[in-house]
């Protein structure tokens, strides 16, 4: 029996609580037994005496409780498929996205909005990075591995891409490259950008998405009214500056974005307009799509023995219904 085991094992201390359940059940059924023969007429039939019955409760509950914990013993070996999406997440990380029309920042609150769907993924789903402004590098190739994922995505500002700008077509065509022709229908480009695509080439390079059966939703940062940009001079905050100095104000550019994701199948979400637009659309779009299947084999574990609980409780539940009905007052 050394390897008789409980799936929440952790949760076994609780079982030193019945005797107090025992004890509660006994006062509460002698006060009612008490109640009843000062107030009400003479049983007709024999009934359990309370600290009988608070047994066959406590015993119930109790049964009832390890069953719960889910008691195995034995190995056994069952067949399994993982099946998960391949998702692409395209980050602007341009200077534009350090405005602070979203707090704290545009690309703050993109990084928290990747990391608040990552525990949502399934075993199955493969994460990717590509970070993006004038030009598009692939920070984190797909991978299983979440933890290591949100390791390196901690690592992100607006230092990983030195070229200046922000080139939706360079972010999408490099999705493409990493892209599996071949698992097309089950892999979905996220890009998440403040929308101002400076060169005008987003949509042709979405046209060449959707050539390839590739789905773009894309995610747009920042508010109509626009924010200046705070960055670092000397050791202190100022305003991006442009050529002529004058202050630079960064719109979100939502009409270039509804179009990109519109030319794929996909969808445009404002982050502005819901706190967890990553969850959201994942629960909503992404979950119902077709999975891949990309594993399978056998896996070995402890074989679940609950009936050996289960059948004890069932007996005493229905002996505890046949004793009832002798119990009428």
């Amino acid at each position: 029996m050394s390897d008789f085991e409980f799936t929440r094992g952790g949760l076994w201390p609780w079982l030193l609580a019945l005797p107090v359940v025992w004890a509660l059940l006994w006062l509460v059924l002698d006060r009612s037994r008490m109640a009843m023969l000062r107030y009400g007429a003479e049983p007709n039939v024999r009934l359990a005496t309370p600290l009988w019955r608070s047994f066959r409760l406590s015993m119930l509950l109790g049964l009832g409780f390890v069953c719960w914990l889910d008691p195995r013993w034995g190995d056994e070996t069952v067949s399994v498929e993982r099946r998960g999406l391949d998702m692409i997440f395209c980050l602007d990380t341009s200077r534009s996205m350090l405005a602070s029309d979203m707090s704290p920042t545009r690309l703050a609150r993109a990084i928290g909005d990747i990391e608040s769907v990552l525990p949502s993924l399934e075993g199955g789903d493969r994460v990717g990075l590509i970070v993006f402004a004038g030009s598009a590098r692939l920070w984190i190739p797909l991978t299983h591995d979440v933890d290591s994922f949100a390791g390196l995505l901690d690592e992100v500002d607006t230092n990983v891409v030195k070229t200046g700008g922000t080139d939706l077509s360079k972010a999408l065509r490099k999705a493409l490259e990493i892209a599996d022709p071949e698992d097309a229908a089950t892999t979905v480009v996220l890009l998440m950008t403040d929308g101002e695509d400076l060169a005008g080439a987003g949509q042709q390079a979405a046209t060449e998405l959707k050539d390839q059966d590739l789905t773009v939703y894309t995610i747009g940062y920042g508010s109509a009214h626009g924010s200046k940009i705070t960055v670092t001079r000397g050791g202190e905050e100022g305003f991006l500056l442009d050529r002529q100095g004058n202050e630079v104000l960064s719109l979100m550019d939502p009409e270039s974005l509804r179009k990109v994701a519109a030319v794929t199948g996909g969808e445009f979400v404002r982050a502005e307009a819901m706190v967890l637009p990553l969850v959201e659309l994942h629960q909503k779009r992404l979950v119902p799509m077709q999975k891949r299947a990309y594993d399978s084999g056998e896996e070995s574990g402890k074989q679940a023995r609950y009936q050996w609980v289960l059948l004890p409780l069932v007996i005493l539940l229905l002996l505890e219904i046949a004793y009832a009905r002798g119990r009428q007052r």
